[in-house]
């Protein structure tokens, strides 16, 4: 009973900064441990590209990992659709003090997050190799890109239900204990992949099959801690007496399938730009590829304040929403919009002076590929800020219920305009990966650019949940 009122008051307290408590506190109280947690999962993602660029045959390795992970986010497509649903519903309810509202949207997020888990992870499982290969035009780069991805689909199921688990947290406020989760899975990631990709005493060396094996083992770690931490919160009860409720799918289903298909345009796209670079010549395709690899990872740095503002802003916009305060969710989103552009642009800045310097690590034993990082992370920098509006103006339309307008951006930025362009510059006008670089940087500001113009003109305010 003590526990049960505990998080009572803990959930009284952060709804009350968020819908009451001073702006600037209320978005630092829920960005800075989702940044931390962020930080030390692209710190957990340079480092496995770290450990795959010292294999000897590192270049495939590194480019396999880099098209068989692009192939698995079209789960992340579906989970992160789920728990847009997931995070608008909670949040609302939890803002306008309806706790078993907010209950029941979280008990048939768990529903749907188990069906989607199953029903993507059995074709990554038994048809990997054919499907990377219609993404892949390098054949010698399939083997590999199916073990990678078929072995990490045996976690399908694990990471939906820690992801909708997560979500659930954050929209009650708890941005803490996601973060505890996260560190444990990061721990048990890098002890593993150190163990498996490398070998150590009895155990053999597996190679990019190990960074696979560490995969799973920490997903189905981070389910679990996430589940414990869930069943000690205010909303512990949606863990409980699951039945279907087709009207509540339908509401989570309405809100998450256009974020579903934004997702999945961003990641379908990042497949085409991967087909557009295997076009270049067949040595210059492989390392573009690998240094697309390794500068996503790099980036990851930037990406991190974005992540975390934007994660803010859901619960900050839709919590005020649901306790009648419009004008206070507006106010809200744009101060964790101008934090995040602020953070971004120095480290944009910070790619600019030494790329070199943070591209090395990667291209120890070839300078082509040191070459090809520090030119994505030059040509990239001066979009950071705007990637920053991106992300964290997304994550306030998120937490609105409003999902469709990203959607409708990603897929004219992103196939209209990024592909094409890509393909003219880096192939037709033979500018190589520099083209395509400048591709990716152009409508990164372009779709920042049309996400301010929408949250502060368009009419998002009248969505329904």
């Amino acid at each position: 009973m003590s526990s049960s009122r505990s998080a009572l008051q803990r959930q009284n307290e952060a709804t009350a900064l968020i819908t009451s408590g001073h702006v600037w506190k209320a978005v630092w109280y829920l960005a800075w441990p989702t940044a931390i947690n962020t930080t030390i999962m692209a710190a957990y993602t340079l480092i496995n590209r770290l450990f795959l660029s010292h294999l000897r045959n590192a270049e495939p390795s590194l480019a396999a990992s880099g098209i068989g992970g692009n192939t698995l986010m079209l789960q992340f497509a579906i989970v992160i659709g789920l728990s847009a649903g997931t995070s608008a519903l909670v949040s609302r309810s939890m803002g306008a003090r309806d706790a078993k509202g907010a209950e029941q949207a979280a008990r048939q997020s768990f529903v749907l997050a188990i069906l989607a888990g199953a029903v993507t992870g059995l074709p990554l499982m038994l048809y990997a190799r054919p499907l990377i290969g219609l993404v892949c035009a390098k054949p010698a780069l399939v083997p590999l890109a199916a073990v990678y991805a078929s072995i990490i689909s045996l976690s399908s199921i694990p990471m939906f239900v820690n992801m909708t688990a997560l979500s659930i947290l954050r929209s009650q406020g708890d941005a803490r204990s996601p973060l505890y989760s996260g560190m444990a899975v990061v721990s048990v990631n890098v002890l593993l992949d150190w163990l498996l990709i490398f070998g150590f005493w009895q155990v053999p060396a597996m190679g990019i099959r190990g960074a696979a094996v560490a995969t799973v083992v920490s997903r189905v770690v981070g389910m679990t801690i996430s589940l414990a931490l869930l069943r000690r919160s205010m909303l512990g009860g949606s863990l409980t007496r699951w039945r279907i409720d087709v009207t509540w799918l339908g509401r989570i289903l309405g809100i998450g399938w256009p974020a579903s298909m934004q997702s999945l345009l961003m990641t379908t796209s990042s497949l085409g730009f991967m087909w557009v670079l295997s076009l270049l010549p067949a040595r210059d395709a492989t390392t573009a590829i690998a240094a697309y690899s390794a500068a996503l990872a790099i980036e990851a740095i930037a990406f991190q304040p974005g992540i975390a503002f934007s994660t803010a802003a859901t619960p900050l916009v839709g919590q005020n929403l649901g306790a009648g305060k419009p004008e206070r969710a507006v106010h809200s989103a744009w101060v964790a919009t101008g934090q995040a552009a602020a953070i971004m642009g120095l480290v944009g800045a910070m790619f600019v002076v030494m790329p070199q310097y943070l591209a090395r690590p990667f291209g120890h034993r070839k300078l082509a590929l040191v070459t090809v990082i520090a030119s994505y992370l030059r040509i990239n920098s001066f979009s950071e800020p705007f990637l920053a509006l991106n992300m964290v103006l997304r994550g306030a339309l998120q937490g609105a219920g409003e999902t469709r307008f990203p959607a409708i951006v990603t897929f004219a930025t992103m196939w209209l305009v990024r592909l094409p362009l890509a393909w003219l510059l880096a192939i037709h006008l033979r500018m190589g990966a520099d083209g395509a670089w400048w591709a990716m940087s152009l409508t990164c500001c372009l779709s920042g650019a049309l996400m301010a113009l929408w949250f502060r003109f368009g009419n998002w305010r009248e969505t329904r949940v």
